[in-house]
C-alpha cells in the first residue's frame, strides 16, 4: 500500500470522532488510557516518592504510551487479531503492558511509579475490549471463520443488467469467479454467453429474497451490488416499490454480507445526488439529491456506511452519467437516447441545453469497479468516490452537437432542434473526479465521441430493434415489476417465514 495513497484516503475522511475507522478509535483508545495511567502514577509519584520525579527518572515513563502501542502493533493485536475472541485480546494486551513495563524499568524509571501504570492501563484495555464484544458474543466463531473468504467467487447483484454486464465481461476476463444474482427483469439474454462458462454462476431471485441472497452470498469474497432501480423516470412510477429496491433491497444486503463473512462490498451510487450546484462539487461537497433516485441513493450511502466492522469494505461509487454500448442496452439515458435519435430520425431534440453532465462510458464503470476490488482494502475502506472523467464533462447543447457530428459519419443529415422542457430538469452539476485518480489511478479510456460512434454503427448494422421498444427502456419493466410487487401472493412467496418440519 502506497502511503501517500492512504494518506490522502485518511485525510478525506476528516478528523471528526464520528470519522474514525475501528483501528483509528482502538488506538486513540489505547493511547488516552495509557496517558492517563502515567499522570496518575507520575502524580503518585510526586506525592508519596520523594525525589523520584526528576526528568531522568519520570522520562522513560512518559514513553510508556509511545512504547505499548509499539508493542501492540508487534503483537498484531491491530491487524490479524482484530476478531480475536476477546479473551484471547486479553492475554495479548497483559503480555503487551508486561513488555512495556520491563522496558520502562530497564531505561530507569521507578520501579512505583511503573507497576503502579501497568495496574491502571490494563483494566480499561481489556475491559474496552470485553465490552465490545459482549453484543457479538454469540456470533464470534461463526464470523471468525467465514470472515476468511478471501478468493471466494464475486458476487454481482444485478449482473444480467445494462452495467452488470460489463462487470460480469471483465471479472471473468481477468479470471475471477463470477456469481450473478439477478430477478432477470430485463431477460436472460445479455448473459446468455456466459452461461456454460467454468468460472460463471447464475442464479435467478430478487434482491430481497432472503433465501436467495443467502444462497447467492455464500463463500463469497466481494459482493457488487448493481442491482435496484436506476433514473428519476424509472423511480417516479411508485415510491414504495423504489424505497424497497432501492434501500430495503441494500440493507438486506449488507447485513447478509456482513453476516456470511463477504469482505468487500462495492456499491453504485449516483452523482445525481449532487443535485444543483453554483461550481464543480467532490465527494467532501454537500449532497443535495432533487429526484426520489437520488434521495434513495444518498439514503443507501448512509446505511452502507454507518457502523462498519473491522472486516467488512464498503466503499460507494457515485457514477457519472453512464452512456454506450451493452449487450442489455438502453436509450432511455442522454447520450444513447440523442444517438437513436440521430441515427433513426435524423432529428436530435434538446431540452435544458445549458445543463452540465458528468459523462463515463459504460465499460469505464466496470473498470472503476474492478480497480476498487483490486486496491488495498485499507485504502477504500468507507469511501465515497465520484467516477468519471474531467474530460467528459459538458453541457446537454454541447453533447447533442458532438452527437450530431458523429453521427453524420453514418448518414448524411442530423439536425438538433432546441424546445422548452414540460417538467425542468433542475439538475446541474459539474463533477471533480480528482480523487479516484489520484488514490486508484483510475481515468476513463472511451471518449464521448469513441461512444458514440460505437452505437452509431450498432444502427447502421441494424443491431438494434426499435430504440422506442419497452425492452430498452427501464420505465417499462418497472410497470411490470410494479404489478408483481403489489401481488400478494409473490409478497408472500418471499417474506412469508418458511415452516420448519
Amino acid at each position: 500500500m502506497r502511503p501517500t495513497a492512504w494518506i490522502r484516503a485518511r485525510l478525506d475522511r476528516g478528523w471528526s470522532l464520528s470519522s474514525l475507522g475501528a483501528n483509528e478509535a482502538r488506538i486513540l483508545f489505547d493511547v488516552a488510557a495509557s496517558a492517563a495511567a502515567v499522570g496518575a502514577a507520575v502524580g503518585f509519584l510526586a506525592l508519596f516518592v520523594p525525589g523520584s520525579t526528576s526528568f531522568r527518572q519520570t522520562a522513560p515513563l512518559l514513553m510508556a504510551p509511545i512504547l505499548f502501542i509499539a508493542w501492540n502493533v508487534v503483537a498484531g493485536l491491530y491487524t490479524r487479531l482484530r476478531i480475536a475472541a476477546w479473551q484471547r485480546k486479553a492475554v495479548v494486551l497483559f503480555g503487551t503492558v508486561t513488555a512495556t513495563s520491563v522496558i520502562c524499568v530497564l531505561l530507569g524509571a521507578p520501579a512505583a511509579g511503573v507497576v503502579l501504570w501497568g495496574l491502571i492501563v490494563t483494566a480499561p484495555v481489556i475491559l474496552g475490549r470485553l465490552f465490545v464484544a459482549l453484543p457479538f458474543s454469540r456470533h464470534t466463531s461463526l464470523v471468525t471463520t467465514l470472515v476468511t473468504h478471501r478468493h471466494g467467487p464475486v458476487l454481482v447483484l444485478g449482473g444480467a443488467g445494462y452495467i452488470g454486464w460489463h462487470t460480469v465481461d471483465l471479472l471473468l476476463g481477468r479470471g475471477y469467479e463470477v456469481r450473478v444474482l439477478d430477478r432477470l427483469m430485463y431477460g436472460r439474454e445479455s448473459i446468455a454467453e456466459f452461461v456454460g462458462h467454468p468460472r460463471f454462476e447464475l442464479i435467478e431471485g430478487d434482491v430481497t429474497d432472503i433465501t436467495k441472497l443467502t444462497a447467492a452470498a455464500r463463500n463469497a469474497s466481494a459482493m457488487i451490488h448493481l442491482a435496484g432501480l436506476v433514473g428519476d423516470p424509472a423511480c417516479a412510477v411508485d415510491a414504495d416499490f423504489t424505497r424497497h429496491t432501492n434501500i430495503v433491497a441494500t440493507r438486506m444486503a449488507k447485513e447478509v454480507a456482513q453476516s456470511l463473512g463477504v469482505y468487500r462490498f462495492v456499491f453504485a451510487s449516483s452523482c445525481s445526488v449532487y443535485g444543483l450546484s453554483d461550481g464543480e462539487v467532490d465527494e467532501l461537497s454537500a449532497v443535495n439529491p432533487l429526484s426520489l433516485y437520488a434521495q434513495t441513493k444518498a439514503d443507501s450511502e448512509r446505511e452502507l456506511l454507518h457502523a462498519l466492522r473491522d472486516d467488512f469494505f464498503v466503499t460507494v461509487l457515485r457514477f457519472a452519467t453512464v452512456f454506450g454500448h451493452s449487450k442489455r442496452p438502453r436509450f432511455d439515458l442522454v447520450t444513447n437516447l440523442f444517438t437513436a435519435q440521430a441515427m433513426i430520425e435524423g432529428r436530435i431534440t434538446v431540452a435544458g441545453p445549458d445543463q452540465w453532465r458528468p459523462f463515463i462510458h459504460v465499460r469505464d464503470l466496470a473498470r472503476a469497479v474492478l480497480h476498487v476490488l483490486e486496491a488495498p482494502p485499507e485504502i477504500v475502506q468507507s469511501q465515497v468516490y465520484n467516477v468519471g472523467d474531467r474530460r467528459l464533462n459538458m453541457t446537454i447543447g454541447q453533447l447533442a452537437e458532438l452527437v450530431a457530428t458523429v453521427s453524420r459519419e453514418f448518414r448524411d443529415s442530423v439536425t438538433v432542434t432546441l424546445r422548452e422542457q414540460a417538467a425542468p430538469d433542475r439538475r446541474n452539476y459539474l463533477v471533480s473526479f480528482e480523487k479516484i485518480r489520484s488514490h486508484l489511478g483510475f481515468q476513463a479510456e472511451t471518449g464521448l465521441a469513441d461512444g458514440i460512434r460505437e452505437m452509431a454503427r450498432n444502427f447502421a448494422s441494424g443491431s438494434y430493434q426499435n430504440y422506442r421498444d419497452e425492452v430498452y427502456s427501464n420505465v417499462a419493466t418497472t410497470l411490470r415489476a410494479v404489478e408483481t410487487f403489489y401481488d400478494p401472493l409473490e409478497s408472500q412467496r418471499l417474506y412469508t417465514p418458511r415452516r420448519v418440519g
